[in-house]
């Protein structure tokens, strides 16, 4: 689900792909664009905003009169990244630049921050680490599904039907 695509130009010369959608039904007169919610969604392991989570998830932020965004991890936007340089759950500095620019597009909308499984993971991360800047940045966080064990984590993901994400 999306409405229209942006693509980041990342300082190592890469990029990042970012999904939004909005709802195009509601109306918004001058100025008002700033106060509608975005939600920033950060998928899961090898996830997109073409998971089924995600859909729902910027469906439901839609049918509420807000706007969301799905910025993809390196790799995962559907072409290949220029710079050998795979996601992980302790980029928090990756997190932290995404963000970053999501801000800068948005100026002073409300932002909610929602992370899915390994996305959950990363963003708890940014906001144990970055506490300040997360009170200033975000009006509520949420994980869903974060793998706080990664130890444990890791060995599922090499069992059974998990090999798939190997």
């Amino acid at each position: 689900m999306r409405d229209w695509r942006d693509r980041w130009e990342t300082p190592d010369f890469d990029f990042i792909d970012l999904d939004w959608v909005d709802n195009p039904h509601h109306e918004l007169k001058a100025g008002q664009r700033d106060a509608k919610p975005l939600v920033v969604l950060f998928h899961g392991l090898e996830g997109s905003s073409k998971s089924h989570y995600a859909a729902a998830i910027l469906s439901a932020a839609v049918e509420r009169g807000w706007r969301g965004v799905v910025p993809h991890w390196r790799g995962c936007g559907g072409a290949p990244n220029r710079v050998p340089r795979a996601y992980h759950s302790g980029d928090y500095v990756e997190l932290d630049a995404l963000l970053s620019a999501v801000r800068v597009r948005v100026g002073s909308a409300p932002l909610l921050a929602i992370g899915v499984s390994l996305g959950g993971n990363v963003l708890l991360n940014w906001l144990g680490r970055e506490k300040e800047k997360s009170r200033v940045w975000l009006k509520a966080a949420a994980s869903v599904s974060a793998p706080i064990d990664l130890v444990a984590s890791g060995t599922a993901l090499d069992r059974g039907l998990n090999r798939i994400y190997a």
